[in-house]
């Protein structure tokens, strides 16, 4: 994959001044860890392929002082802090990310796009932000409403991520955010663009944030391992699913399916999996497109080793809130288990 970022489209904030680097301890890390879940159209999202985690060893702060447009800014942290270490994964994604690393200030808030990756109709981004003037941040005020184009078309898909605290004074906040592409081939060089119009749900935080760069997910999706599953399932309704397709990669695992009716939006969806030495590993539904009538479940904290060659895996539902908008976790199984042999 090139690694070139083309078409820059935005003010990048550079010259930084009297460095110094530090790193993070674990636990000043764990202590201000937060995920978090959010419906948006087009489906209801889960946080990503690992539980939203920083690791210590690889974040390192440089703290500096920065000037763009002929103005002093207050000291602002450049973070070194990668896509890898923001989904909590355990490989390099060397071979498939886009490094950006690009900062953009409005209105006294500065975002930084720190690295981007295209998968399989989806697009995975790390984004933290800070005060220019270095001020602490709530992570209850700070929910970035994004607007994404892919060449030159907006796409309307769900999403979903995770955010909490890059350091201890919680000045820096660090988000992994993923965004489907509403069906949009994303193998390929594609033209993105996102900008972010406001950075609280309440829409007092308001600006310009916009980031415009070029990536390829051929490359990922090549190195995807496929096994075909073929099994079919009634949901409680009388709506039929078949789960269609495991797939893994170094990013992420998934269980693509289909559905024959929209109404299979009714049920959230669990599959575990269970190897031959006892491990357990659970997908959760992460996206349904009902016009589509089709989505996929993800590995999430916990994905099948390399190594294991045989799980049972058993699919579990539960009926979606109608009213409250409470989630159950009272899933119960759905038909019957069955093995899946990973070549």
């Amino acid at each position: 994959m090139d690694k070139k970022i083309y078409n820059m489209a935005n003010d990048i904030v550079t010259d930084f001044t009297e460095l110094e680097s530090r790193k993070l301890s674990e636990k000043e890390i764990g202590k201000y860890q937060r995920s978090f879940r959010k419906r948006w159209k087009g489906g209801r999202s889960i946080p990503g392929p690992g539980k939203m985690a920083v690791c210590a060893a690889a974040l390192i702060l440089i703290v500096g002082i920065t000037a763009a447009s002929g103005e002093v800014h207050a000291a602002i942290e450049q973070l070194q802090w990668t896509i890898s270490n923001a989904l909590g994964l355990q490989k390099d994604l060397a071979d498939y990310k886009e490094v950006v690393d690009t900062t953009v200030m409005d209105s006294g808030y500065a975002l930084t796009l720190h690295e981007v990756v295209a998968s399989e109709e989806e697009l995975w981004i790390n984004l933290s932000v800070q005060k220019e003037d270095g001020s602490t941040l709530s992570l209850d005020e700070i929910t970035p409403d994004a607007k994404i184009k892919i060449n030159g078309k907006r796409i309307y898909g769900g999403g979903g991520g995770g955010i909490h605290y890059l350091n201890e004074e919680q000045t820096a906040i660090g988000m992994e955010m993923h965004y489907t592409s509403d069906g949009m081939d994303l193998a390929g060089v594609n033209d993105y663009q996102i900008k972010f119009s406001q950075l609280d749900i309440k829409g007092k935080i308001r600006g310009n944030w916009t980031f415009s760069f070029t990536a390829d997910g051929s490359t990922l999706m090549a190195d995807t391992q496929r096994v075909t599953l073929d099994k079919t399932f009634t949901l409680p309704n009388g709506v039929s699913i078949t789960l269609e397709e495991f797939t893994s990669n170094d990013l992420e695992q998934r269980i693509l399916y289909t559905a024959d009716a929209k109404e299979a939006v009714e049920y959230d969806l669990l599959v575990t999996a269970r190897d031959e030495m006892g491990g357990e590993y659970s997908f959760y539904l992460s996206s349904f497109n009902g016009s589509r009538k089709k989505g996929y479940l993800r590995a999430q904290e916990t994905r099948i080793p390399d190594g294991v060659n045989l799980v049972e895996m058993t699919l579990y539902t539960v009926a979606m809130p109608k009213e409250s908008g409470k989630m159950s976790n009272d899933f119960q199984p759905l038909g019957d288990s069955f093995l899946m042999e990973i070549r």
